[in-house]
């Protein structure tokens, strides 16, 4: 697995192309983007019966792969120009729960993620993309995943519900049309 940190130049055109870097905290992300989604197994939103039902563990295992798969082929469309925010607030009992489900190459590499004190990396392998994704499919550590090419951003979340926001009509189709090949959907 490899990540590098992202240099000042990359996060310079990152800055300029996405502004803010803590998506997942703007209050009117419409200001930024003109399509906002939830990439989503279902396509539509689940009724509470049906969340109780059908979502927690079995549902993220089971649903996995699709996110994986869909990463992955927007990874390649990318040229492998993906960045990722590495969010080192977590509270220490939580780091640890999280190393403790991990084997342990994962834990080592994580652990390095967390030594350095800037937490801008650029997604170097389809290795490092995968852990990242099964990390946010499983709820255990959520990241903000930055498509430049596209102009996207997708925050891992619970559920398997993972907000997108596009800035291009262009970069939104395409992501559309990779996410729907893998089975999974874009609810708006």
């Amino acid at each position: 697995m490899k990540l590098t940190l992202a240099t000042n130049e990359e996060i310079n055109m990152l800055h300029s192309k996405f502004k803010k870097f803590n998506t997942h905290h703007l209050e009117e992300p419409s200001k930024f983007y003109r399509h906002i989604g939830i990439m989503d197994v279902f396509n539509r939103v689940l009724t509470e019966e049906e969340a109780s039902e059908l979502l927690g563990r079995s549902h993220n295992v089971k649903y996995c792969p699709k996110f994986v798969s869909a990463f992955t082929d927007l990874f390649h469309l990318q040229e492998n120009q993906v960045y990722v925010i590495i969010n080192k607030g977590m509270r220490k009992e939580d780091f640890k729960y999280l190393l403790s489900c991990l084997n342990r190459e994962e834990a080592k590499f994580f652990r390095k993620l967390f030594s350095n004190n800037k937490g801008i990396y650029k997604i170097d392998d389809v290795e490092a993309l995968i852990f990242l994704t099964k990390l946010s499919a499983n709820e255990l550590y959520f990241t903000n995943f930055f498509f430049p090419l596209l102009d996207t951003v997708i925050i891992g979340n619970w559920d398997l519900s993972f907000p997108i926001y596009c800035k291009t009509t262009l970069g939104f189709d395409k992501c559309n049309e990779i996410i729907e090949e893998n089975g999974l959907y874009i609810r708006k």
